[in-house]
């Protein structure tokens, strides 16, 4: 057993007994694990973030057959100057998608959807976004099911319990990875297997390597 192996059951799980293997990153909820990662840093916003990369690498430890990433982007406005904020956080998001397909994924994004937000008295609050991908998942787990053994997803979103359970009935396998603070009850129930992403938070965090990029604040 070489130096690979023995990070990855130690971390993971030994591949063998699961036969072929699908990953699913929920990148929405991921991302987000920083928070209880690295609460001092990231108390007001993330300035320390998790790893695209570094997500694809952890699971290449159990050689998936395939892995998805989900995960949305902001508009851009190409009649507006390209250091626009509106632009500068449409470059963000896509350099996220970018990285995404560069570590081999295969990716599902859409738009982000800015919405209004209003109090009982009709006061502007500002706007809320909205972009989640289950029924994206959902269906890429169901029409798939003849092509993987096991599913391992990335996330700790209650809304899988009734596809898991579905899953489950169908005598697949499912494992679940997420940092414990982020972890539903609906997940560990319905999972074969549960695994605490915390130990794995000095694998999985981005280090920019150049702070200078235009646009870009600490970005995974």
């Amino acid at each position: 057993m070489d130096l690979q192996d023995l990070k990855r059951n130690y971390y993971l799980f030994d591949p063998v007994s699961y036969g072929r293997i699908f990953a699913f990153i929920d990148f929405s909820n991921v991302r987000h694990w920083a928070k209880t990662f690295w609460p001092q840093e990231n108390k007001e916003y993330l300035k320390k973030e998790i790893d695209i990369q570094k997500i694809a690498d952890i699971c290449g430890l159990v050689k998936p057959q395939k892995k998805f990433f989900y995960y949305g982007h902001y508009k851009e406005y190409p009649l507006l100057p390209v250091e626009n904020p509106f632009n500068i956080k449409f470059r963000q998001s896509i350099y996220r998608i970018d990285k995404a397909r560069k570590a081999g994924f295969v990716v599902r994004t859409k738009d982000i959807k800015e919405i209004d937000n209003f109090d009982d008295k009709g006061k502007f609050l500002g706007r809320i976004n909205k972009c989640n991908f289950d029924i994206e998942m959902a269906m890429d787990m169901i029409l798939k099911i003849e092509r993987y053994d096991t599913a391992f997803l990335w996330s700790g979103d209650s809304d899988f319990d009734y596809l898991l359970r579905h899953l489950k009935s169908k005598k697949k396998n499912v494992i679940t990875i997420c940092a414990r603070d982020f972890a539903s009850d609906e997940l560990r129930c319905n999972s074969d297997l549960f695994i605490p992403a915390d130990p794995l938070k000095d694998l999985l965090e981005y280090l920019p390597q150049n702070k200078s990029t235009p646009g870009l604040r600490q970005e995974a």
